[in-house]
């Protein structure tokens, strides 16, 4: 099953994407676009479309993308780490003298003055882990705003740069505030930002990019109905469906893509609609139906992605296999085939962990969904197996918030079932403190607290 070629019902929002880069290059001056819509309504399927127009361009754009995590208010900046890491080659766990000279190299090209340079690599170190700990009690927020500031507005004075970050709701205040800076106070010089959120964000920040001129908030709305079922009709190839299915299935969608596609994926794994086909469900929400697909994994694909959904959205055949305590990974890699083969995962061009493959959940609720299937008892264990694998990682200070995250869930877990556990409770104390030096380094402080 195909994806449609265009956003169907989006051509709109789409021409604003794009007439935003053009105004970016034309006038060399920032602008922000939010995305903001419930899940499934299209953000990510905008985004790919914008990254689509930006590769068709003769010229050179860069294009740099970061995630915030479903934890992400006590992971302080992680969007833009990965937007580092990803523009100076970077990789997950590489040697400390490794990363450090590739972070100078990437400076030296964006901001020539060899003193200014030394300036911005020293404060952009510790998004990567990297540079002395700060002193307790400094507050370098305004001097590291600059700094990073400052190498994005060299990058884009070499080529015109798309920054991306996902899922905007997640992310921390400091991350928040870096990106109104960013937006109001660079020069000129053509950055677009594009953030996509759901409408948590704008309860957190009601005023978020209002009253800048350069900033616009663009609200996803549902689909019409004639747009449903035109989805519907053009992924299972098919002119009409069933009169009696497809009005139950418009009024079930509501307006949301992501439960056409998901619906029109059942039906292709059960078979198609062929007559006597009357067993396709309908839940109401495009988390039941996304659960109804997995429950009729095999009980090993199943398996598969909950170890994978602990990981995250984005995870690594080997973080799968650590965490599922197998290791036998051709046999996973199998299995992670067959389950990219149904558009439940995707396999990654490129890979942050040198010599493991990268793979991301299809959406970002598919992995919520396999991981609230998890059986409670299996949980902890499978969270201090996820920290355990990070550990194995280099630059640990990097890591911290993430291993906290881990060791504090499997903690949890623990104690809800009645356990009694000395070595988590120390493991989860030790991360908890690695990881509040590291959000003070970042001048975090209310996530350090």
């Amino acid at each position: 099953m195909d994806a449609p070629p265009h956003p169907l019902g989006r051509e709109r929002e789409l021409d604003l994407l794009v007439d935003a880069l053009a105004r970016v290059r034309q006038q060399s001056a920032p602008q922000l676009v939010t995305l903001v819509g419930v899940p499934g309504i299209g953000k990510s399927r905008l985004v790919h479309e914008l990254f689509a127009s930006v590769d068709a361009q003769p010229d050179l754009i860069y294009w740099r993308q970061g995630r915030c995590l479903p934890y992400g208010e006590g992971v302080a900046f992680w969007a833009l780490g990965e937007i580092l890491k990803a523009h100076a080659g970077v990789l997950e766990g590489e040697d400390e003298d490794d990363a450090v000279v590739k972070l100078q190299a990437v400076v030296d090209e964006a901001v020539p003055a060899s003193e200014e340079a030394r300036w911005v690599a020293k404060e952009l170190g510790p998004l990567l882990g990297l540079g002395d700990p700060v002193e307790p009690g400094t507050d370098r927020r305004t001097e590291s705003f600059a700094a990073w500031r400052r190498f994005f507005e060299g990058l884009a004075e070499l080529d015109p740069l798309v920054l991306v970050f996902e899922d905007l709701h997640w992310a921390d205040e400091g991350l928040l505030d870096f990106i109104d800076h960013l937006v109001d106070w660079a020069g000129s010089v053509p950055i677009l930002v594009v953030a996509t959120a759901r409408p948590e964000l704008l309860t957190r920040r009601p005023g978020w990019g209002g009253g800048k001129p350069n900033a616009a908030t663009i609200s996803l709305s549902p689909l019409t109905e004639e747009e449903t079922a035109k989805l519907v009709h053009g992924l299972l190839d098919r002119a009409v469906l069933p009169a009696e299915l497809q009005s139950q299935l418009l009024e079930r969608a509501g307006g949301n893509p992501l439960y056409a596609e998901e619906f029109a994926r059942i039906a292709v794994e059960r078979g198609g609609l062929a007559a006597g086909n009357g067993d396709l469900p309908l839940p109401e929400s495009v988390q039941g139906l996304i659960a109804a697909r997995l429950d009729a994994l095999e009980e090993l694909e199943k398996r598969l992605l909950q170890d994978a959904a602990v990981v995250g959205k984005v995870f690594w055949l080997g973080a799968v296999a650590a965490v599922g305590g197998d290791d036998r990974t051709p046999a996973l890699a199998d299995s992670l085939h067959g389950l990219e083969r149904r558009e439940f995962v995707r396999r990654e061009r490129r890979s942050s962990i040198e010599g493991d493959t990268q793979y991301a959940f299809a959406h970002t609720l598919v992995r919520d969904v396999a991981y609230s299937q998890i059986p409670r008892a299996d949980r902890a264990e499978k969270h201090q197996r996820a920290a355990v694998w990070i550990e194995s990682f280099g630059r640990p200070d990097e890591y911290a918030e993430l291993r906290a995250h881990h060791y504090v869930n499997a903690l949890a877990t623990a104690r809800a079932a009645g356990e009694v556990a000395p070595s988590l409770e120390q493991a989860a104390r030790l991360a908890l403190r690695d990881a509040g030096a590291r959000a003070a380094s970042l001048n975090a402080f209310s996530a350090a607290a």
